[in-house]
């Protein structure tokens, strides 16, 4: 299943079950995000796009800031993290229960409106700690692995995520993708 068609069966799902949350954007917002210049983090639409936007920075890491409290290094070792217990499992996970239903309507709206918000300093639950003073590049290096080792992985053998669930190959492209470009809205300059 292509982006596109999954977008549009989220959208129908979200639709329906999720009406009222569409009204809660203001008109404000709405003129805000179409008239601000997005950066390339932003306008990458999945992993693929994403590691060659890894790649070049990794060639010249020296002007690259982040606010809030966690260094890049780290961040980019937690979404690499992430990627990486997709592939071996999670964890900690939430109840079933819980990602069929609230996890799964999370994503379903992450998808639809091509935008995660979470945590940002909020570790994977059970996730080994990542040391704050983890290099640029190590943390560059480590997601670029992730990315590659999830792109080689047959979808049979991917563990479900600790919220969300069971997820297809594409979809934890999108959740992946989505996860990185939240925390990427951090970029300073």
């Amino acid at each position: 299943m292509k982006r596109k068609d999954f977008l549009k069966k989220t959208a129908l799902s979200y639709s329906i079950l999720h009406l009222p949350l569409r009204a809660e954007g203001t008109a404000k917002e709405e003129s805000k995000s179409e008239t601000s210049n997005e950066s390339p983090w932003q306008e990458a639409d999945d992993l693929s796009d994403l590691r060659e936007l890894l790649v070049k920075l990794q060639a010249d890491t020296d002007d690259f800031k982040l606010s809030g409290s966690w260094a890049p290094g780290k961040v980019f070792a937690h979404c690499a993290q992430s990627i990486e217990y997709s592939l071996k499992g999670y964890p900690e996970m939430k109840s079933s229960l819980f990602r069929g239903s609230i996890g799964k309507v999370a994503f379903s709206i992450f998808a639809f409106k091509n935008k995660m918000n979470h945590g940002l300093e909020e570790p994977i639950p059970g996730a080994e700690d990542i040391s704050n003073v983890t290099e640029i590049k190590a943390g560059i290096k480590r997601l670029i692995q992730a990315i590659d080792d999830f792109s080689k992985t047959k979808e049979s053998s991917l563990r479900p995520h600790f919220a969300y669930g069971e997820l297809t190959k594409e979809e934890y492209d999108v959740a992946h993708s989505l996860h990185i470009k939240n925390h990427m809205e951090r970029v300073l300059g």
